[in-house]
């Protein structure tokens, strides 16, 4: 007597390794989906942006103009970044909604801030007269088209009062303002804040790269090389 074994025809098994390879493409393509769901996409920017130093407090200024966006930005989930180099040595600055502003307790000037500064839309709560309102802080405001975004050596509020003459700023004066004098190291404005400290050597025709890193997606959205006026 012969004994003959049961097997799967050659068809039969061709077609159960289709059958788990489509499985198996299906749950890889699955899982890589949501991967893909789950990643925050990068808004888009444009802005018009000027650095100037007159060598006055009053008239030297960081403005960015913000023309259009994709959607509204929080600047929480942004970081600003300056980089400039002068007589060989390079000069890189993080704005990122931390206190990056400190020092300056003169009149209603707050000890810590955020610079730089929002105005118009996108602002909870604009500058009214009443200088350095929290909702104007870096990281408390929003971008929207027609943001602006400011600092100044003369603080949120645009300067102490005083002829401008009196309050040099560094081309042909001492780094001291008609209330209170510089110090290395413990006092930085809203400039220095956000170009960090040496700023005023900039002059007509230097560059400053500014960048914005948008967080939550981990990409740069804005990328500008600026000529200093």
């Amino acid at each position: 007597m012969r004994k003959y074994e049961e097997a799967v025809s050659p068809v039969v098994g061709v077609m159960l390794m289709l059958v788990i390879t489509i499985i198996i493409a299906a749950v890889v393509s699955g899982f890589a989906g949501q991967l893909t769901g789950n990643a925050k996409s990068a808004p888009s920017v444009t802005m018009d942006i000027s650095i100037k130093n007159s060598g006055l407090e009053a008239t030297s200024a960081f403005v960015a103009n913000v023309l259009s966006v994709s959607d509204p930005i929080p600047t929480k989930d942004l970081k600003m970044t300056t980089v400039w180099t002068k007589g060989g040595k390079t000069h890189t600055t993080v704005s990122d909604g931390s206190f990056n502003v400190f020092g300056w307790t003169v009149g209603s000037m707050p000890g810590n801030a955020s610079a730089p500064w929002g105005y118009g839309n996108g602002v909870t709560a604009v500058n009214t007269g009443v200088p350095n309102k929290d909702a104007q802080q870096f990281g408390h405001y929003t971008l929207e088209a027609g943001t602006i975004i400011k600092a100044m050596p003369a603080g949120q509020s645009g300067g102490f009062g005083g002829a401008p003459a009196d309050e040099g700023y560094g081309l042909d004066k001492a780094y001291e303002y008609k209330d209170w004098t510089y110090t290395a190291g413990t006092t930085v404005d809203g400039m220095q804040g956000i170009l960090g400290e040496g700023w005023e050597e900039l002059r007509t025709g230097d560059v400053v790269k500014v960048s914005f890193f948008h967080v939550p997606s981990g990409k740069i959205i804005l990328e500008k090389e600026v000529v200093v006026q």
